[in-house]
């Protein structure tokens, strides 16, 4: 079915360039993806103007055109309806090109002469659990830019310019990614990490101006430094808290008493009360963790996991006997009146 491009455009066969010209820039800007964010009928009415202005904006499509409407002089329509890549040209592009403010060249000449600071760069270490926990230094060696040369692509602009109908539109260069430049001579420093007390895996460090140079005699990226930390044998770790279990036998579970148990910083006396109930916790407040850049410690917190020997002496036999007699005698062994009850079903 052909299309009308006069009518989409609001115009006439007799109408002026300048006339086309004006009525296209008016719907451009009414209609653009920009100004009618999700609006699917005004991206689709951008579009559908923009073909009408490519055939009647050019002098001798249009003049196929009027003799052979928007089939195209071959039948097979208008060439270039649409714009490279299936995007649209910025909205601040447009109003510069409609409007002559001369700003797309006049901010690519300027990114031409900044100054930009050199990328980024990241790096992984390995820590043990004592180097986390402690702090520590760590020597690494990282491949950097020192120089650069201009991108042959966009001269150094970071942007590439391409011509669709009256527009001059600008996109960020592919080659270089935006930056202008390519890196042209490298060096392998050694930089000193030095690691806080506290860290623990995921932590990332910031070391200021280690990445890459600037580009123009701009500042230097940075560099980041990822955590992971190995685990620890016997300690656990939550946060800036640690967790441990430690054996104790069934006479330290009743009578109670004191114990010697490891901590970040050598032995600590743990005193136990009597009664103790199996996987019952204790805290050791402040024998935790430092807690990053911060002055303040987490806690220990012990597990006490009562051990049962698989074998004792005659003597320690007769102790225990004498013991559940007792408990038996006072009725304060708490099964024994179901197996009182037992005993009397079965009577």
């Amino acid at each position: 079915m052909s299309k009308d491009y006069y009518s989409i455009l609001g115009v006439n066969k007799s109408s002026s360039e300048d006339e086309i010209k004006k009525a296209y820039k008016k719907l451009a800007l009414k209609y653009h993806p920009d100004r009618n964010k999700n609006d699917k009928k005004a991206e689709d009415k951008f579009k559908e103007i923009n073909e009408a202005y490519q055939v009647l904006g050019d002098r001798e499509k249009k003049s196929q055109y009027d003799t052979f409407g928007s089939a195209g002089p071959g039948g097979g329509g208008f060439p270039g309806g649409g714009f490279p890549g299936g995007g649209f040209p910025d909205l601040d592009d447009l109003i510069n090109d409609f409007f002559g403010s001369g700003r797309s060249s006049g901010r690519r000449s300027q990114r031409q002469n900044s100054q930009f600071k050199g990328r980024d760069l990241r790096f992984d270490i390995n820590l043990s659990f004592d180097e986390a926990v402690n702090g520590s230094k760590k020597n690494i060696s990282v491949r950097r830019a020192r120089t650069y040369k201009t991108c042959n692509a966009c001269g150094g602009a970071g942007e590439v310019s391409y011509s669709q109908g009256m527009f001059s539109v600008s996109r960020t260069c592919g080659s270089c990614g935006g930056g202008g430049a390519f890196a042209d001579d490298t060096e392998t420093k050694k930089v000193e990490v030095k690691v806080p007390p506290g860290v623990d895996n995921g932590t990332r460090l910031r070391i200021t101006g280690e990445g890459d140079a600037g580009i123009n005699n701009g500042p230097s990226g940075d560099l980041y430094v990822d955590i992971n930390v190995d685990d620890h044998p016997f300690f656990k770790r939550e946060d800036e808290n640690i967790l441990c279990e430690v054996p104790i036998s069934i006479a330290q579970a009743v009578l109670g008493g004191k114990i010697e148990i490891p901590t970040l910083k050598g032995t600590s006396e743990l005193k136990i009360p009597s009664g103790i109930q199996p996987g019952q916790m204790m805290r050791l407040k402040g024998k935790g963790i430092k807690v990053i850049n911060r002055n303040t410690f987490g806690d220990l917190y012990v597990k006490l996991n009562i051990t049962i020997p698989k074998t004792i002496s005659t003597k320690q036999k007769k102790l225990m006997e004498d013991y559940q007699k007792e408990v038996e005698k006072d009725n304060k062994n708490p099964f024994s009146q179901y197996v009182n009850k037992i005993k009397d079903f079965f009577n």
